[in-house]
């Protein structure tokens, strides 16, 4: 996404200090509206609107939404954040899908081991099986998080490549195979 169509988004803290945009706002109302126009007896919970959690704590179905995962890749003109949508049943991940949008790529599981990314062009492609690992694995870390711990852990493992990365979006590339594992050693 061009950079200057970031300085347009308005952004404000939230209670927790994390930035909040009009873009997270806008797409929370999107995807509220359309998943509860598809299911409109189930709850849905975001990362954007606490109060509607009460809501949904007591069902047995609820559909989780962060509607701009990476608000500050977002804010600072990164591709590097993503939509988020997932089917929880019982206390369960039972389906859910990542949507890396500056980059087009779409990755969704609705099964144990059935987990595929969907080109632009429609084409629907499982995701591979795990394979031999590399002579020079590949770790993805957050910018933000990068200290001096992780840093030693990355020289301790060497020969390794690193990427820094953020939001979502590092799952599905370990999903993808293109990386090997993720490092964070901060609190979550």
């Amino acid at each position: 996404m061009p950079r200057s169509r970031c300085r347009t988004t308005t952004v404000r803290a939230k209670q927790d200090g994390s930035p909040v945009t009009s873009a997270d706002l806008a797409g929370n109302y999107i995807l509220r509206a359309a998943c509860l126009a598809l299911f409109p007896a189930m709850p849905v919970v975001s990362e954007e609107d606490s109060r509607v959690f009460e809501a949904g704590k007591d069902s047995d179905s609820v559909l989780v939404i962060d509607p701009l995962d990476g608000t500050k890749e977002f804010i600072k003109g990164r591709d590097e954040f993503a939509v988020n949508i997932a089917l929880v049943e019982d206390g369960h991940a039972s389906a859910g899908l990542i949507y890396a949008l500056a980059r087009d790529r779409l990755f969704f599981s609705y099964g144990a081991g059935l987990a595929f990314e969907q080109t632009a062009g429609g084409q629907r492609r499982s995701l591979p099986r795990p394979s031999a690992p590399r002579r020079h694995p590949i770790a993805l870390v957050i910018r933000s998080h990068l200290d001096p711990r992780t840093e030693a852990l990355l020289a301790a493992l060497q020969p390794c490549d690193f990427e820094e990365i953020g939001s979502s979006l590092k799952f599905a590339l370990l999903a993808t195979a293109e990386v090997d594992f993720y490092l964070r050693l901060a609190a979550t």
